[in-house]
């Protein structure tokens, strides 16, 4: 078999099979609970959107991309559901069978859509959050809108559907995903589980970790370039009058490039790090042994990392909510009762 299966026993082999044993109650409920939250988190980001006046373009891309992560993590509740039938343990020989129940195949098919889905929305909020900053609305125009719409949720559909038509969705007994049905890991799949996974994921997943720092880089060289800039801008009485007009829009400039800070710094740094890193760890993991067991050090390394991103890949929706809804709520609570004592 292609994968490598948590948790090996060195049990006695009969007709050339080997037993495992998969323990999934600290990552069944460490997934549950964290799913939960996503979808609480995705209901209030819902309201909060239905109840604003303005429903600024931003809030708009905020709104799409937590409809993805609660799919993802609706998804990850019917991988609880479906894993928890299993009692404490989930016993599998070597070689086993490659078919897989509908749930697990159902399940599969929305959260590859939804992860995909997710990727290209937090991508193209770290590009409006660039283009805004140099002053360009260009993505808020209805063709751009629709098209987007389009690469968002109709290439997510597309490649789902694809795997789904190769039979490759399916149990994969957490080869580098949590308590969740993804690709199959069986010899049968061909190319290979990986290339699978790649296509389904992963390769999006690091497309992401490379592009969306990138943006936020060349942002942070013109914020440094535009203060160079204003900063040598001369002084003398006869363009004073000037100086003073650019240094008010600095100022105003300057308290939106904040706000923009830590929406970067969030998106960054928790939302796309924070939640998803550890699952792209158990990956590398995986392709690193190609097959071959784990040592045992590396087994428990894997177990650790399989709890992270049970919380962190269910996380994501709970993580905007956090970011964009509870604290500035908090924020704003404790600057009018700062106001109020002064």
């Amino acid at each position: 078999m292609s994968g490598i299966k948590r948790y090996y026993e060195d049990q006695p082999s009969v007709q050339n099979q080997t037993t495992y044993s998969l323990d999934y109650r600290p990552s069944l409920a460490l997934t549950g609970l964290s799913s939960s939250l996503s979808v609480i988190g995705s209901l209030i980001i819902f309201l909060s959107f239905y109840k604003d006046r303005v429903r600024s373009f931003t809030f708009r891309i905020l709104v799409c991309l937590t409809v993805a992560d609660f799919l993802n993590a609706v998804g990850n509740i019917l991988g609880v559901i479906r894993y928890s039938r299993f009692g404490s343990s989930l016993v599998i020989t070597q070689p086993s069978s490659c078919d897989s129940d509908n749930l697990c195949v159902s399940q599969s098919f929305i959260t590859v859509v939804a992860s995909l889905s997710s990727f290209w929305w937090t991508f193209l909020a770290a590009l409006n959050h660039l283009l805004h900053y140099r002053g360009s609305h260009c993505l808020e125009s209805r063709v751009i809108w629709i098209l987007s719409h389009t690469v968002g949720w109709g290439i997510p559909l597309l490649i789902a559907t694809v795997a789904l038509s190769f039979d490759v969705l399916g149990e994969g007994f957490s080869a580098g995903s949590g308590p969740w049905c993804w690709i199959k890991d069986c010899e049968s799949i061909k190319p290979s589980p990986i290339f699978w996974m790649l296509i389904t994921g992963k390769a999006w997943e690091i497309a992401a970790y490379l592009g969306i720092p990138a943006i936020y880089i060349v942002l942070k060289c013109q914020q440094y370039c535009r203060y160079r800039k204003n900063s040598r801008f001369p002084r003398i009485s006869g363009y004073q009058q000037s100086y003073n007009s650019i240094s008010q829009q600095d100022h105003s400039i300057n308290q939106v490039s904040h706000s923009e800070d830590r929406f970067g710094i969030l998106w960054i740094f928790l939302y796309l790090y924070v939640t998803r890193v550890w699952g792209s760890a158990r990956f590398f993991i995986f392709v690193g042994h190609n097959g071959s067991p784990y040592l045992p050090v590396v087994d428990k390394v894997d177990n650790v990392l399989m709890y992270f991103q049970s919380v962190g890949d269910s996380a994501q929706a709970f993580v905007n909510f956090m970011g964009f809804v509870l604290l500035p709520y908090l924020y704003k609570c404790c600057k009018q009762r700062n106001n109020s004592i002064l």
